[in-house]
């Protein structure tokens, strides 16, 4: 059993049977209508990881997560107007990968309500996964705090399938 977790603290790429189809680390808006649901920067290992909610996804008939694990980590950047609900949802209307100053990746994104977001690093991979025990569609956030819906939402300690995946390369960091 593989959980969210180790993909995101494993020093190795960990390659699915399946190539993603639509690249978010090669094509621009390929992360558009999904939700990011949450980060980590982690600078002793020199890395950082965005979880996203793949349910409400454009682009992807399979997976309901996806994990986005940056390696050699360079910048890491969020900015948005402060919001009044206990719980908000995050779509990306924008992504856009690029080739980083020196080589390497970066990673813009803009967000519904209002949120921008970069992060930039040597290399990055991308999971698209299957979180095991969670319902077909997200929770809806009004009017609950993050315990009452928590049971919904891919995690940290999610159990996954990884049924897809992509590198820019470089396996160990």
């Amino acid at each position: 059993m593989t959980l969210v977790e180790d993909l995101f603290s494993s020093q190795d790429y960990r390659p699915a049977p399946e190539a993603v189809g639509w690249d978010p680390l090669k094509e621009d808006d390929a992360l558009e209508d999904t939700q990011l649901l949450d980060s980590r920067v982690c600078p002793t290992a020199n890395r950082a990881a965005l979880l996203f909610d793949m349910r409400t996804a454009s682009y992807y008939p399979t997976g309901n997560a996806a994990l986005l694990v940056v390696r050699g980590l360079r910048s890491f950047s969020w900015s948005g107007a402060p919001q009044s609900r206990k719980l908000m949802a995050f779509s990306v209307t924008s992504s856009r990968p690029s080739e980083a100053a020196g080589g390497g990746l970066r990673l813009e994104l803009e967000f519904f309500p209002d949120g921008k977001f970069s992060v930039e690093g040597e290399h990055a991979d991308f999971y698209l996964l299957d979180v095991h025990g969670i319902p077909e569609a997200p929770p809806g956030y009004p009017g609950h705090d993050l315990d009452q819906v928590r049971h919904g939402l891919p995690g940290w300690g999610s159990a996954c399938t990884v049924l897809e995946s992509s590198s820019t390369g470089g396996g160990a960091a």
